[in-house]
């Protein structure tokens, strides 16, 4: 999601946060968090949104509005992923990508 935003794609992240929601039904949605890819035939979705997108926006999803705590900077924060159970902030994440 951060990388649409950086890229300035705007298009693709108002489809991630008003149009998927509407489209995914409450069932589907867990059966998404449960790696459950036969789900992809049920659902119409553009060509450029691939599993793992669609996986991650389902973990963020799971999330209460108001954030998770992020294991490694113990602040707030309403984006990110899971890692082994634990939750990551996008900005934790992409430093650790980043480094060598």
């Amino acid at each position: 999601m951060v990388e649409f935003v950086r890229r300035g794609e705007g298009s693709r992240v108002h489809f991630f946060e008003s149009e998927l929601r509407k489209r995914v039904l409450p069932m589907q949605l867990k059966r998404i968090q449960q790696n459950d890819k036969t789900v992809l035939k049920e659902l119409v979705l553009p060509q450029w949104l691939d599993w793992d997108l669609l996986y991650e926006w389902s973990i963020r999803e799971s999330h209460p509005a108001k954030g998770a705590e992020c294991i490694l900077c113990n602040a707030r924060a309403e984006r990110g992923m899971d890692f082994n159970g634990k939750f990551i902030c996008d900005e934790c994440f992409f430093r650790l990508r980043a480094m060598p």
